[in-house]
């Protein structure tokens, strides 16, 4: 009896070898792209978390779509913002995609490891004049209940928050300073970040676990 076999097919494998090279050539060409992007400065990262993160970081998209630029988000970021430079422009823009493609805080390092304390020339960095805010990475932190002390320059009004990495609020109170403020907060494991709005300046801040 003959045996009847199906058609022979070409072998599809040399295809497959080729798109898996060409997919593994452009992903290492855009971590390279990637790696080599010039990182915003810390002014352009508070600007955004001080001001634009009020409404934008709810937003967070991998399909948004950003062809059209930075240049296309000028009149938008203005309107907030009031005259910017080319510059200003293009870090906040790369800000605002990290934030919506990522759905996280823009990297930025702690300056003062958890525990110590920052001094006010350590903190101006992280400060925007213009609004009167602060935008400061407090670091990475076990689980646990935590202090949160600061000295401002003179008696002080402020507005307070506490955010982990992906913008899901841990604490927020307002604040009516006249002497050292502190705050109790519990943290689980992670990376916090403080979001400060308060015309006077800040003079010492700490962020330091609790004694059992």
């Amino acid at each position: 009896m003959r045996s009847i076999h199906p058609p022979a097919t070409p072998s599809r494998a040399p295809a497959r070898a080729r798109n898996l090279f060409l997919a593994a050539f452009f992903a290492g060409f855009g971590l390279h792209a990637q790696a080599n992007a010039e990182l915003a400065p810390a002014h352009s990262v508070v600007r955004f978390n001080t001001v634009c993160a009020n409404c934008h970081e709810g937003e967070c998209s991998g399909r948004l779509s950003f062809h059209h630029g930075p240049e296309a988000a000028r009149g938008h970021m203005q309107r907030y913002l009031g005259p910017i430079s080319d510059e200003d422009v293009r870090f906040l823009f790369a800000v605002l995609r990290h934030t919506k493609e990522a759905c996280g805080q823009y990297p930025v390092s702690a300056g003062v490891p958890v525990g110590e304390a920052w001094t006010a020339a350590e903190l101006e960095p992280w400060h925007n004049p213009q609004e009167g805010a602060y935008f400061v990475p407090l670091g990475e932190v076990e689980g646990g209940r935590y202090r949160l002390q600061m000295v401002f320059a003179e008696p002080a009004q402020a507005r307070l928050r506490i955010t982990d990495g992906r913008f899901e609020e841990v604490a927020e109170t307002s604040l009516c300073a006249d002497k050292p403020a502190e705050l109790e907060v519990e943290l689980p494991a992670g990376r916090y970040y403080l979001t400060l709005h308060c015309p006077q300046p800040l003079q010492t801040l700490r962020l330091s676990p609790q004694v059992r």
